[in-house]
């Protein structure tokens, strides 16, 4: 069978092209409220991890920058789509994207798959997810590792906003012009993405007076790593002051993006706090 394949749903009555990797096929749509939420998994020797992606971003990435095959012998990997991103369903109403409702989804994903408990990672926009499981499902989850997020306030849009709102185009001419190299996987993935619907994510209502509360009260182990020069570093380590039980993982000398791109030391730090 060739590189990627057509999977039919037939309650959807629809035909998705799905994509492979080392012989692993995405798994169906799992169902929150309605809308289907897009998940693969990757490995199958350790305890299940969910990986949820940044803003702009798809589960695709976990692999694209080299987390998965980091990992995939350690554990056995979630990676889900949030909704109005990659293969998960759009919506424009930003009523839609609240983070009580987009960690439903990952409630969703596990009841489809028939887990009781799960480890959760998450980054910037999945970080932010995380924090609203803190609220909803709680004991939902074993271990939480969150990077770049502080769940104080919703997250300006600033430059990447405008660029959305240009469209694919537009975003793409932002990406490029900040000198990434893009890879043409992810170049096309850019130019086939939902502006609309993923500039509304951005747009949520602010639950902050009921998530900071739960996150204040969160018991389970939970580690927060952030670059000492992320424009959210000082509200993320305001978050272990909350939550005495937080851990924090400073990592010197980087930015929101650099912290992304620091794979190695990233995985050391999230499989070391994951395998305790």
């Amino acid at each position: 069978m060739g590189a990627a394949a057509l999977w039919h749903n037939p309650r959807c009555e629809r035909t998705y092209k799905i994509s492979q990797y080392d012989g692993v096929f995405s798994l169906p749509y799992a169902i929150n409220n309605g809308f289907r939420i897009h998940y693969q998994v990757v490995g199958s020797g350790g305890p299940p991890l969910i990986l949820q992606h940044g803003l702009t971003s798809s589960g695709e990435d976990w692999k694209r920058f080299n987390y998965v095959k980091k990992i995939e012998n350690d554990f056995r990997l979630i990676l889900i789509d949030a909704r109005g991103h990659g293969l998960s369903d759009k919506s424009y109403d930003p009523d839609d994207y609240r983070l009580s409702t987009r960690a439903m989804d990952v409630v969703a994903v596990m009841d489809h798959m028939s887990l009781d408990k799960t480890h959760y990672w998450g980054f910037s926009m999945g970080a932010s997810i995380g924090y609203g499981l803190m609220l909803n499902a709680p004991n939902r989850i074993d271990r939480m590792v969150l990077g770049g997020a502080q769940p104080y306030q919703v997250p300006a849009g600033g430059p990447i906003l405008k660029a959305l709102e240009q469209g694919p185009q537009g975003f793409l001419k932002l990406v490029e012009s900040s000198g990434v190299v893009l890879a043409a996987d992810r170049r096309a993935e850019i130019l086939a993405m939902d502006t609309e619907a993923v500039s509304t994510a951005t747009k949520y209502p602010d639950e902050s007076d009921l998530i900071v509360p739960a996150m204040r009260h969160f018991d389970r182990p939970t580690l927060i790593y952030s670059g000492d020069l992320d424009h959210n570093y000082e509200l993320i380590c305001r978050v272990s002051e909350d939550n005495p039980r937080f851990e924090i993982a400073s990592l010197q000398g980087l930015d929101h993006i650099g912290s992304w791109g620091s794979v190695t030391k990233v995985t050391n730090i999230a499989t070391e706090f994951l395998n305790r």
